[in-house]
């Protein structure tokens, strides 16, 4: 029994009806995710030391990220300075600045959501520290052996998934009407529609603003409606059933590519180059929980700036490994 139900049950990974891709190429959403993935990418390289094979060895230093937008960005920047400068030197049989990292957009450019010229700056900056870009060319298979996309075979034994999210199953749970990622069609002060007493928020919300665009899924935007739904609940227990539509505030586009440059899109302002990539860390950090947890993040930051080193190199067992 409940007085008033909040759902903000996320996303999951989406692979365009592929489930089957899933294995082999897993995707960023939770920690967990991130520590599979450092996994599978350590062990790559400590396979590709023991390979005599060139060819076996060159698929094994090959990584292909399927997805051109803020997150497949960011991870083809990090993972490139990770083989490219960190690594380098730690292996006796290969060199690690002979890693390919791939970034495929089906679309025609990266960071779809951003500017036209800060995609293209994203793109060329990502050129500059080794990343291919590919554009146009949607994936159509994923395997042990690598990747299919448009009329080109990637040798690739790392594959990550960056391509697309789908809600979670709130929408089954609760009968309600869904858009065509799975996500629930809420009303104008986001409850459900004929429900005034359920709320879903963030992800696992279709939220539309005034001029009928949808709500970008992003931490800001669930921030805002979680607040937003706090003062409707807090309003309702004093009497005032008043309906409270929500409002929301868009506080830009951000994005890293390696550790010295950003793009940085707030509508009325675009930045690019170290400037944005600071203010991306600032912003980061602020909105961390904590004055101690901020001063641990700066610094780490700091030390990985000025020295490029990074200290994570540990390699956590699991039996999802396809390698």
């Amino acid at each position: 029994a409940y007085d008033t139900l909040l759902l903000a049950t996320g996303a999951r990974h989406a692979y365009f009806g592929h489930d089957e891709w899933e294995p082999f190429a897993p995707g960023l959403k939770t920690l967990e995710d991130a520590t599979t993935i450092r996994r599978r990418i350590l062990l790559a390289f400590e396979q590709a030391e023991r390979e005599a094979d060139p060819a076996k060895r060159q698929a094994l230093l090959t990584i292909a990220i399927v997805g051109g937008g803020p997150t497949g960005v960011e991870l083809a920047g990090t993972i490139v300075e990770l083989a490219h400068d960190t690594l380098r030197g730690e292996f006796r049989n290969i060199d690690t600045r002979q890693t390919r990292v791939v970034l495929i957009e089906a679309g025609d450019r990266i960071l779809a959501n951003f500017a036209p010229k800060l995609s293209d700056y994203a793109s060329k900056a990502l050129e500059r520290l080794g990343v291919t870009v590919e554009l146009g060319r949607a994936v159509t298979r994923c395997d042990a052996e690598g990747v299919v996309f448009g009329d080109k075979q990637l040798a690739a034994r790392t594959i990550l998934w960056a391509a697309g999210v789908a809600a979670s199953p709130a929408a089954e749970w609760l009968g309600a009407k869904a858009d065509r990622a799975g996500r629930v069609l809420v009303e104008p002060d986001l409850s459900v529609r004929g429900s005034p007493e359920i709320f879903v928020i963030g992800d696992a919300a279709h939220v539309l603003r005034p001029d009928g665009r949808p709500v970008p899924g992003v931490a800001p935007s669930a921030k805002q409606e979680g607040r937003h739904v706090a003062a409707t609940i807090k309003a309702r227990l004093g009497g005032d059933t008043t309906a409270r539509p929500f409002r929301y505030r868009h506080a830009g586009d951000l994005a890293t590519i390696g550790k010295r440059a950003a793009a940085i899109d707030f509508g009325w302002i675009k930045l690019t180059g170290w400037l944005a990539w600071w203010l991306w860390g600032v912003a980061h950090i602020y909105f961390l929980i904590g004055f101690r947890n901020r001063l641990a993040v700066s610094l780490s930051w700091l030390w990985i700036y000025a020295t490029g080193q990074r200290s994570a190199r540990l390699i956590t067992q699991g039996d999802d490994d396809k390698g």
